[in-house]
């Protein structure tokens, strides 16, 4: 009997272990996704904007908005381009070998936005808060 509980344990320790292993791969592959959500997060609380508001500028719905201040799923180029375009913030990616420092954005933006080290890439998110750009 006691093999058996061992048995259990040891599959019990496997999964819990697996758990681990799968939730650490998803927060590193969403670290772009959570830079993101909190540059939306931060102009709506700027601006003083519901999410609904902020989809009527962005000619979106609300539940997308929802979506995306989530930082469940990435966003896509061009969601990234039409967001920076209308909110007139900045958003950066910056992706190196590992081994090799991110030299495409400054010293502060690694500091304070997201800096994520993967199997063979250092992924480095941020973003720059400006006032939006009259056209």
């Amino acid at each position: 009997m006691a093999a058996t509980r061992d048995l259990h344990l040891d599959e019990l320790l496997g999964r819990e272990k697996a758990q681990a292993e799968q939730f650490r791969a998803d927060w590193l592959r969403l670290a772009p996704a959570r830079q993101f959500a909190a540059m939306l997060i931060g102009y709506r609380a700027d601006h003083g904007l519901s999410q609904r508001a902020l989809a009527e500028l962005l000619g979106v719905s609300q539940p997308r908005i929802a979506r995306m201040e989530s930082g469940e799923q990435n966003p896509d180029f061009e969601t990234i381009f039409s967001v920076v375009g209308k909110i007139g913030t900045e958003f950066v990616l910056d992706v190196a070998p590992v081994g090799a420092e991110a030299r495409l954005v400054t010293k502060s933006a690694r500091t304070t936005g997201s800096v994520t080290h993967h199997d063979e890439v250092v992924v480095v998110t941020a973003t720059a808060r400006s006032p939006p750009v009259k056209v």
